[in-house]
Formats: structure tokens, C-alpha cells, sequence
């Protein structure tokens, strides 16, 4: 065989051991794009507010959630990066409380959804949600097929397989630089046509969706951004607060007036409150800009004295910023919304390739 039918063998066997997997990563992949967003999507009434000029203190809606779902107490307050989102906080029963049926006091965590700037509560979910199970799943397949280790394994070779296929794809393309399609010809020459198209139109992206998922994929790829910048993931040290006889905690606004002080330029994004006297209010904080995802620092501050215990800046590894930058180009973060868009039109186009490619398979297999 010459070297182009050598290159059509490798390109036909590759993607046809690859093709349903690579149907999953594509499909799972446009959902994916927008896991952040489709819960708000959903349920609008639910999630979005009206902005205002201010937000109420955090005190005050803990305070609201907490008086209307007594005995449960707040444990995590989550702060959507856009400000037309409502807050969610999580609440949970007491220590020791008797469990039962789903609500207050059963034991089973409350997802309360309010309005930061109103007070008004918006949704109670007990437990997790219908969309938030299947935005789970879809994730878990997306990343390891629901199957733990192996399934990631699998799912990281059939990156490196994609990685591999674009570029032999390119390459099949430049002999004949096909750029319109027939849509009178044949279903065979249509399939053919888009083939080609849709293959050399997407490629870039779809090259470095294969590229930077598999850096994400195989483990010890973690580790090569380390080494590769010469540094080392930065550890987030332990904390406990200091318990004062008599004195009561600080409350959750002197926690968020603390972590401020210990990142000005950042926004708060998840806070969780101490559930015990030795519990520390744990805030984590992202960049302007960010992610809903992106972790950028973490403090944890004392319940009583209001003392910032420990504050990780993880940024400051520029090992974890490689980490973050690959991720963010991966899922479409790195621009909001139009990168999102960008990567889940070319979840679509890797569906409609494998598509197209086992039609010419079978067409010319039934010649």
C-alpha cells in the first residue's frame, strides 16, 4: 500500500474502535459546556433576580432561611459569579436530631434558593435535585464513563486517539480540498462531503479539545505541569478555631469582612459555616472573571476571634495556573459564554463526524 492508503487504514480502524465512545465524549461534551448554566435554564423562576443597588447583609438571609426551616442550621452559602443569580444555601439538621422523612429536621440537606437582594426565598429542594443528579451523571460519563479508574483510562486514550485522527483527517482532505457539499448527490456523497467539511472547519478546536483533554484525563499529566514549571501544588493547611468559654461566634459577615482583608481583589464563592466549636468558617474565593467552578484562594477563619487562621492562594503555584488555564480552554471557560458556545457547537460537529464516517464505511463496505 502507498502512504495515503496507509494514512486511510490507520484514520478508518482508529475511528471506528473510537466511534462510540466518541460519540459520548461529544454529546456528554455540548451538555457539559453549559453544566453551570442549564439549572438556571430550567428553572429561571427558581434562579433568576432582579439586580439591585445592594445586597442584603449574608447575616440576614442566613438568618431568613434559617427562622423559616428551624431547627436545620446553614452550612454552605454558593455565590453564582453573575449577580442576577440567586444565592443557594444549604441547611441540615442539627447534630443529634432525630431523622425521619424529607424537611426540616429529617436529616436530609435543604437546597434553599433566595433572593440576595429582596429576601425573598425562591425554591426548597430536599436533597439533590432531578437536574443536578443528571448534570452528575453526565459529568461522571463524560470524565470515566461512570466506571471510576478504568473508565477514565479508556476515556483518555480515546482523547489521544482524537489527537491522533484530526491530523490524519487534514491530511486525507488536502488531495482533494473539498469545501461545499452536494446536497443533490447521494446520501453517500453528502456523508462524504460533510465529512470533509465539517472535519477541516472544526479541527482546530477540535484538536485541542482532544489536547487538553487528555491532559486532563491522565493523571500523571498533573504531575508534568508541576515539574514543568518547576513547582509544586500549594497544600491547604489545616485549621481549628481557638473555643473562647462564653463568647459566640462572629457571625457570617465578619467571616466574608475577613476573607476580603485576606484577598481584596477577590469575590467570594462558596462560604461554609462551622458546625461544631472547634469548626471554622472555610471561604473560598475566585478572580473577577472567574469560572463558577474556579477555585482561586481559601481562608479559614476563626469562629470566635474572627482571625484568619490560614489563607492558600493556589494561584500562586504556577503549576495549578497551567492546570486551571488547560481546564478552562477544555470547557470553554476561558471566555464565558461565546468560548462555551464554541465548544459545545464542536461536541456537536465530533457526533456529526463519527456519523458521517461510519456511513461512508458502510456504504463502501456494501460495494
Amino acid at each position: 500500500m502507498n502512504t495515503r492508503k496507509i494514512i486511510l487504514k490507520t484514520h478508518l480502524y482508529l475511528g471506528l474502535v473510537s466511534a462510540i465512545f466518541l460519540v459520548i465524549l461529544g454529546l456528554t461534551g455540548s451538555v457539559m459546556a453549559f453544566e453551570g448554566d442549564i439549572d438556571h435554564w430550567l428553572h429561571p423562576r427558581e434562579w433568576y433576580v432582579t439586580v439591585a443597588p445592594q445586597t442584603l447583609p449574608e447575616s440576614k438571609l442566613v438568618e431568613i432561611v434559617e427562622k423559616r426551616f428551624a431547627p436545620d442550621r446553614a452550612t454552605t452559602v454558593q455565590i453564582a459569579p453573575q449577580n442576577n443569580i440567586a444565592q443557594k444555601i444549604t441547611l441540615a439538621a442539627p447534630r443529634g436530631t432525630r431523622q425521619g422523612a424529607s424537611g426540616p429536621g429529617s436529616g436530609v440537606p435543604l437546597g434553599v434558593t433566595i433572593d440576595q437582594y429582596g429576601g425573598k426565598i425562591l425554591s426548597v429542594h430536599a436533597g439533590t435535585t432531578t437536574t443536578e443528579a443528571a448534570l452528575g451523571f453526565i459529568h461522571q460519563f463524560h470524565l470515566r464513563l461512570v466506571s471510576g479508574g478504568k473508565g477514565q483510562l479508556v476515556i483518555s486514550f480515546v482523547g489521544l486517539i482524537l489527537a491522533i485522527e484530526v491530523p490524519l483527517g487534514l491530511v486525507l482532505w488536502w488531495r482533494t480540498k473539498r469545501a461545499s457539499v452536494n446536497w443533490k448527490a447521494s446520501g453517500f456523497r453528502v456523508s462524504f462531503d460533510l465529512h470533509h467539511i465539517i472535519g477541516v472547519y472544526f479541527a482546530a478546536f477540535l484538536l485541542l479539545a482532544a489536547a487538553t483533554g487528555v491532559l486532563i484525563g491522565f493523571d500523571f499529566m498533573q504531575s508534568m505541569f508541576y515539574r514543568a514549571t518547576h513547582s509544586a501544588p500549594i497544600a491547604v493547611r489545616p485549621a481549628a478555631s481557638t473555643v473562647i468559654a462564653g463568647a459566640s461566634p462572629i457571625g457570617v459577615d465578619r467571616a466574608l469582612q475577613a476573607a476580603h482583608q485576606a484577598m481584596p481583589n477577590g469575590e467570594i464563592s462558596i462560604l461554609q459555616i462551622p458546625d461544631n466549636p472547634r469548626g471554622v468558617y472555610q471561604v473560598i474565593l475566585r478572580m473577577p472573571g472567574d469560572a463558577w467552578s474556579a477555585v482561586h484562594g481559601i481562608a479559614r477563619i476563626d469562629q470566635y476571634s474572627g482571625t484568619v487562621l490560614t489563607f492558600t492562594d493556589l494561584y500562586a503555584s504556577p503549576g495549578y495556573r497551567a492546570i486551571r488555564f488547560n481546564r478552562s480552554l477544555h470547557t470553554g471557560d476561558i471566555f464565558g459564554l461565546p468560548s462555551r458556545i464554541v465548544v459545545s457547537v464542536t461536541s456537536l460537529a465530533l457526533v456529526a463526524m463519527v456519523i458521517t464516517g461510519l456511513v461512508i464505511w458502510w456504504k463502501k463496505l456494501a460495494i
